[in-house]
């Protein structure tokens, strides 16, 4: 990995990251030094007040026996990602930070297979078998604990007071979606059913492909290939342009809205995108829209169902070459996953202090806004953070699907992307045109389900991609399936 000479702005970022670092630990406690770039703290660069920050490092390393130091990311992204390649660049130290991609720093990382076999079981617990295979290699090293989770967020909602008040069920087919879209029209006028662009493929195109919004292995020729060429994709763009025709998309869906004022209108009977339009914005707008209820309906088309899961992508937490605690660092991952008192220290901080039970039956945490942490102990990953609810109304149903309906994979599609960990730094630079290639797509896409082009031009445009470097595309998807399937 190349790294970049840093600015004398950034330089001088860094000199106040060094400042976050806590105390001189304890001759007996191994010490790493975190940089928790994991999002956490993205709107808390300034950091904990160290006269507060003190006492909670003082009490993790107590009961975790590891001290950790940790470095606060400041400015934007990529002024932060300038910091932490001067920091693996240099001598100062660095044991763990959360890579975009294991695959971008990949001489600069260690393997963990023994570490985590030694010192990780509540990692190993935590996190499913399968989801490891994103930061696994070709050799079988395990590169990064995986700091994302497969989830299906793009099922579709319908809503429930409007079918009590019809007599209508969920539907579950095609068929039926396309008659409760009528009858909600007759129902009110107003009615719309809703999307966003990035959310319309992996939300339906699963109900006309074989494999949904994923890459594919096309059998014909042995290659791998991006999803936007497979069988079936110009019919369920004829489905998606037939409704936007008759009327039943909310007219903006494929451009620029804004999604808390169009559920404001109470308007939207069906929403076929991502899952917390739903779970957040309906306790907001529910004293508006009276009765307002949804039911998550999951819908089957032609080849099945609708829905895609949604990859991890091959980010995680990793530990660095020069870390001179490695075993420490996991012995600290461990401790924060392998018991909720221990997350929500590092995530509130003291109990009593930083935080109390509102139930502890139920794992239900009142936070104390007033304690001045702002988490930077803690190791964010969703498989941890639905064990417990923090007490706000406002958020009960959203926290209660993220490990429920967020974790269903029952009736949503398996991408190719969910089991082969592709290096997409490896496919930018074998194609060029990528950022075309993406462009043009979802430009096309717009155009033929607004009705702007014909559908009869369907083959022009998969002549134009392959203009604009799908070969190049397909060639470094197969180059790399063929490496990660070796036998």
């Amino acid at each position: 990995m190349h790294f970049k000479r840093l600015n004398t702005p950034v330089l001088l970022l860094f000199v106040l990251f060094a400042l976050a670092l806590s105390p001189v630990a304890a001759q007996d406690e191994p010490v790493i030094v975190i940089y928790n770039n994991s999002g956490t703290l993205q709107f808390d660069a300034g950091g904990t007040d160290p006269a507060v920050l003190g006492p909670i490092q003082d009490y993790i390393a107590a009961e975790s026996g590891v001290r950790p130091q940790v470095i606060v990311p400041a400015g934007n992204a990529q002024q932060s990602t300038e910091a932490l390649n001067l920091l693996l660049g240099s001598s100062d130290s660095i044991d763990t930070f959360q890579a975009p991609s294991w695959y971008d720093y990949r001489e600069v990382i260690i393997p963990l297979n023994d570490l985590l076999e030694e010192h990780g079981q509540a990692i190993l617990d935590m996190i499913p078998e399968e989801e490891w295979a994103v930061c696994t290699d070709t050799e079988g090293n395990i590169m990064c604990i995986p700091r994302l989770t497969l989830t299906s967020p793009y099922v579709t909602w319908v809503r429930q007071d409007w079918l009590d008040a019809l007599g209508l069920e969920a539907p579950t087919t095609v068929e039926e979606l396309e008659a409760v879209l009528a009858a909600f029209k007759d129902y009110n006028p107003d009615a719309v059913m809703g999307t966003r662009l990035v959310d319309i493929a992996p939300a339906s195109v699963g109900g006309y492909t074989e494999v949904g919004r994923s890459s594919w292995l096309d059998e014909s020729d042995g290659r791998v290939k991006p999803w936007i060429l497979q069988p079936g994709v110009r019919d369920w763009v004829a489905k998606i342009a037939q409704w936007y025709a008759d009327g039943y998309w909310f007219a903006d869906s494929f451009s620029t809205f804004d999604e808390p004022e169009l559920f404001r209108t109470c308007n939207v009977g069906v929403w076929m995108g991502w899952y917390s339009r739903i779970t957040l914005i309906t306790p907001q707008i529910e004293s508006a829209c009276e009765g307002i209820a949804w039911a998550r309906s999951p819908i089957t088309g032609p080849a099945g169902q609708f829905a895609t899961v949604n990859p991890q992508g091959s980010g995680g937490y990793v530990v660095t070459a020069k870390s001179q605690n490695p075993a420490a660092v996991i012995q600290f991952y461990n401790w924060v996953w392998e018991d909720v008192n221990n997350q929500l220290v590092a995530r509130y901080g003291i109990p009593g202090e930083g935080w109390t039970w509102a139930d502890e039956d139920n794992l239900v945490v009142q936070v104390n806004p007033d304690s001045g942490y702002v988490s930077e102990y803690t190791l964010p990953h969703l498989r941890g953070e639905i064990r417990y609810a923090v007490q706000d109304p406002a958020r009960a149903w959203h926290t209660e699907y993220l490990g429920t309906g967020l974790l269903n994979f029952s009736d949503a599609k398996m991408p190719m992307e969910a089991t082969l960990a592709f290096d997409g730094s490896r496919i930018t630079e074998a194609v060029p045109g990528l950022g075309d290639l993406n462009r043009l797509t979802d430009e096309q896409l717009t155009l033929f389900i607004t009705g702007t082009r014909s559908l009869d031009e369907w083959d022009s445009f998969i002549a134009d991609l392959d203009r604009a470097g799908m070969q190049d595309w397909i060639n470094a998807l197969t180059e790399q399936y063929n490496e990660l399937t070796a036998s």
